[in-house]
Order: C-alpha cells, then sequence, then structure tokens
C-alpha cells in the first residue's frame, strides 16, 4: 500500500494542478493582511482555515480526484495494472489517502503563511496551538466533506468538465447552507443537518471564535446550543467519509478496464 501511495504523489506532483493549488493556500491570508492591519493571529489563521479551506480546498480535492482516478483510463495504463495484479480496491485507497494528506498540507501551508503574516506584521502569537490543532482538524474533515462529491465525479468517469461544474455547485451549496439558520440551528439526530458536511464543520469550528460586537455576539449566543465537540464531529464525518469510499470503491471497480 505504501508503494501505491508513493506512486500516487509523486504522479499528483508531477502535474501543474498540483503547484497551482498549492499556490491557492496563500491567497486568502495575503488578502486579508493587505486589507486588515489590526486584526489578531486567530483572526488570520481562521481567514487561511476557513475561506481558503471552504471555498478553495473542496473544489480542488474534487478537481483533484478527477486527475488521479482518470488518469489510468487517459493512459489506458489500468488493464496493466490489475494484470499485475493490483486490486481496484487497494488502487482507491491510495488515491484516498493522497487526497487526505494533501488536504491536511494544504490547510498547514496556509497556517504556516498566516504565521508569517502575523510576525511581520508585530501580532503577538497567541493561541498558536490551538489555531495549529483546528488547522489539522479543517484539514481532514475537509476532506471527508469533498467525499460525496468525489463519488459522483468518478460515477461521471472521464469527463473533467461535468467535475468542474460539479466541484463549483457543491462548494457553492455547501457554503450557501451554513448561512442558513434552518439547517446551522438543529440539534443533532436523524435530520438532514446533521449529514452535510460543510455546515457541521462550521458548528464545529464557531465555538472556538471570540465573539466581537453586539450582532455577533448575538449570532454567537443563539448558535451555541448547536454548537457540535470535537469527538462528535469526527464520528459524523469518519463515519460518512467510511460509506464515500465504500461507493467510490463500488463505481471504481465496476468501471470498464
Amino acid at each position: 500500500m505504501l508503494k501505491l501511495v508513493k506512486c500516487e504523489f509523486w504522479k499528483l506532483k508531477r502535474k501543474g494542478l498540483f503547484k497551482i493549488a498549492l499556490f491557492t493556500s496563500v491567497l486568502f491570508p495575503v488578502f486579508y493582511a493587505m486589507l486588515l492591519s489590526d486584526g489578531d493571529f486567530a483572526d488570520f489563521a481562521s481567514v487561511a482555515r476557513e475561506e481558503s479551506g471552504f471555498l478553495l480546498l473542496i473544489p480542488i480535492l474534487v478537481m483533484i480526484a478527477a486527475n488521479l482516478f482518470f488518469e489510468e483510463h487517459d493512459n489506458d495504463t489500468l488493464k496493466n495494472l490489475v494484470c499485475v495484479p493490483v486490486l481496484k480496491s487497494r488502487l482507491v485507497m491510495a488515491k484516498v489517502i493522497v487526497l487526505v494528506l494533501f488536504s491536511a498540507v494544504y490547510e498547514l501551508a496556509g497556517f504556516c503563511i498566516s504565521v508569517l503574516l502575523a510576525i511581520t506584521q508585530g501580532i503577538s502569537l497567541n493561541g498558536l496551538g490551538l489555531q495549529l490543532f483546528l488547522t489539522l482538524c479543517t484539514g481532514i474533515l475537509l476532506w471527508a466533506a469533498a467525499l460525496p462529491c468525489i463519488i459522483l465525479v468518478v460515477w461521471c468517469n472521464k469527463s473533467y468538465i461535468i467535475s468542474v461544474i460539479i466541484a463549483f455547485f457543491y462548494t457553492l451549496l455547501g457554503y450557501a447552507l451554513h448561512l442558513s439558520d434552518a439547517i446551522m440551528m438543529k440539534p443533532l439526530g436523524l435530520n438532514i443537518s446533521t449529514f452535510i458536511p460543510v455546515p457541521i464543520i462550521f458548528r464545529w469550528l464557531y465555538q472556538f471564535k471570540v465573539p466581537e460586537g453586539k450582532i455577533m455576539t448575538e449570532f454567537y449566543n443563539r448558535l451555541s446550543p448547536y454548537f457540535i465537540s470535537t469527538p462528535v464531529i469526527f464520528l459524523i464525518l469518519v463515519a460518512e467519509a467510511v460509506v464515500c469510499i465504500a461507493l467510490v470503491t463500488r463505481v471504481y471497480q465496476k468501471q470498464e478496464v
């Protein structure tokens, strides 16, 4: 399995998409630093973690997944791999592992840029350990959040255009839903709000923010009964990830060699 993961990583690293994707991790922190000079370190880390993650990382993960899952078909090498033999299920796991590693590295890259920007502006690095923890966790959770979309991409097999459309729509839908009180302010249970990845990730993240101003304080107080603890958010999204990986494997195995 380790060899397969290395092979998938090197294939990804050769692509221009890999370098462009990592470059985008610095965009939001830099723009924030240019626009606001009086923020604290938590603000910098939050911008890198959330705006970069929810608006850029999810579609990037979907596009990388499309490249990884379509490459064997594009180069007509899947037959050779199956003859070696390499099980399709192991190929899927290798690709999924590369995706979660990339997601964590992407979030860490944004975090490091935030640290550098904070230092250059003389901002104290208060709560460095907590922000690092939140960043790593967010990277893993966003990977899980992207998996439902990746199922559709693999099912669409070989269609990069459809993959882009799906990624764009899924990202906007997830981000829009977290702005809805009807979705955000519902208790955990057997309801759709519990199983939509992006809104529940925000319900986990918001509890670590310090509200400022009357409007933010009122919003924080209204949302606080619906905050989700770290063990619970991981339990929900890891369970969803297991189901999604099983479905991706099933779809990939049924595709013609």
